[in-house]
């Protein structure tokens, strides 16, 4: 009876223990134990990689139970895919915000610096700019740069009622102001999807649903940014928009090549979609490229995950292109906004009372080889450099003015959503911490 009660008490102790990342400690005893208990050294490899999935996988049993963490509220019967996302770490926040001021102040710096030189001093004050303010000119710039907010915002109204099903405006709205925001203070504009993601699974949409609206908004986004452009620039030669420019030949070959490292992702995107078989077979090729090179450790593991992303990726494609007019309102938003886009020196023109009668096209093409000459610079928004090329670019257009038709241009189309973004972020924070509190009191 004691010696049933010892192997008893033994295979309830191993079983406890193979629910622990230190699987690979047990002796050759406790391994037959282990297996018994349904247990095999991949399955701790894999739980130890991945922990979220071992927590959800493990049994509530004795020394199960006590070693799981708590649960926030709301956590229990969440989806896999929306535990993925995960917020920013709040230690390095203030790393952003260094950052932030720190663009801001090179950007008006630059603007500053740099057309005080071009201008050679002509003393165009503030009280200059004030006064030469055209009230009707004002009105179409405001227009413009709220038609670009409502475009964007329509984007992913239409990309929500695509793939799942329903559209919540104010989601969508916050989603697109904070994917504007953190494409702004991370350099090549990298952080505004993975933050739109996170922010669509914490209001209830999936992970997997969040990944899709994010991928078609953003292949829309760079196909109508790389369209418009193409065509502006083509023309531009043509007419030879850059005759007299200060710095021509600069803005010229810079434009060109900002042009083709941009369509290089709208025809990668595209090639993926219409061709999936060549797609996955050319991703097979670069992981295999990649073990024999020793880059990639786990060959199947990372085989398994990046044929996932490429059927991921292509099916997201799929649901919008099986919904003609989804689709072609969705090109339209996306034509529609990056047009607006670079036409807003034009109306800055205007709004400063600049003589640019019959200069819409000139303008909007030289802010469309300004755009695609900085648009690999690294540093968050482009700040800079962009303030630099556009006072090249607008230097024919704008006249004595040219200093502040560039802080207007980049507060409309840069500034304007950071201030917009860190609105919304504190506003979040603190109706957050609100509700904490009330649920607090009330338990």
């Amino acid at each position: 009876m004691d010696q049933e009660r010892e192997q008893t008490d033994f295979a309830e102790s191993v079983a406890s223990a193979a629910g622990e990342e230190k699987t690979e400690n047990l002796s050759p005893a406790n391994d037959a134990a282990q297996a018994a208990a349904g247990q095999d050294s991949a399955g701790a490899e894999k739980q130890a990689e991945q922990p979220g999935e071992q927590q959800a996988a493990q049994p509530e049993g004795e020394g199960g139970a006590e070693n799981l963490p708590e649960k926030a509220d709301g956590a229990e019967g969440r989806a896999p895919e929306m535990q993925e996302a995960q917020p920013p770490k709040k230690k390095h926040r203030w790393i952003w915000n260094i950052v932030l001021i720190a663009v801001i102040a090179l950007g008006i710096y630059s603007l500053f610096g740099i057309s005080g030189e071009i201008t050679e001093g002509d003393g165009y004050t503030f009280a200059d700019a004030i006064a030469s303010i055209s009230g009707a000119g004002v009105a179409m710039l405001v227009a413009v740069v709220c038609g670009v907010m409502i475009v964007d915002c329509l984007k992913f109204c239409v990309v929500n009622k695509a793939v799942i099903g329903s559209v919540r405006p104010v989601v969508a709205i916050k989603t697109s102001f904070l994917g504007k925001f953190y494409d702004g203070i991370t350099p090549f504009s990298t952080g505004g999807q993975p933050m739109q993601i996170y922010y669509m699974t914490t209001k209830g949409v999936s992970g997997a649903e969040s990944s899709a609206i994010v991928l078609i908004r953003y292949f829309g986004s760079i196909f109508g940014f790389t369209f418009i452009g193409a065509v502006y620039m083509i023309l531009g030669v043509v007419f030879g928009v850059l005759d007299g420019v200060s710095g021509s030949t600069l803005l010229m070959v810079a434009g060109w090549i900002g042009l083709t490292v941009n369509l290089i992702v709208p025809v990668f995107l595209a090639f993926f979609v219409f061709f999936p078989r060549f797609a996955r077979a050319l991703t097979q090729c670069f992981i295999n490229a990649g073990a024999k090179l020793h880059i990639v450790k786990n060959k199947e593991r990372a085989m398994a995950k990046a044929l996932k992303t490429v059927d991921d990726f292509i099916s997201s494609f799929k649901i919008i292109i099986k919904k003609p007019l989804l689709l072609v309102l969705f090109i339209a938003c996306c034509l529609a906004e990056n047009f607006l886009t670079f036409s807003v020196p034009y109306f800055a023109m205007e709004a400063l009372s600049c003589n640019v009668d019959g200069m819409f096209f000139t303008v909007m093409a030289l802010n469309v080889f300004t755009t695609f000459g900085v648009s690999f610079i690294p540093t968050p928004g482009n700040s800079g450099v962009v303030e630099g090329m556009g006072v090249l670019a607008f230097s024919v257009a704008a006249g004595a003015a040219l200093a502040w038709c560039v802080l207007i241009w980049r507060f409309a189309v840069y500034y304007v959503y950071i201030l917009i973004g860190m609105i919304i972020t504190i506003c979040d924070l603190i109706i957050k911490n609100v509700k904490n509190r009330k649920q607090v009191k009330n338990e």
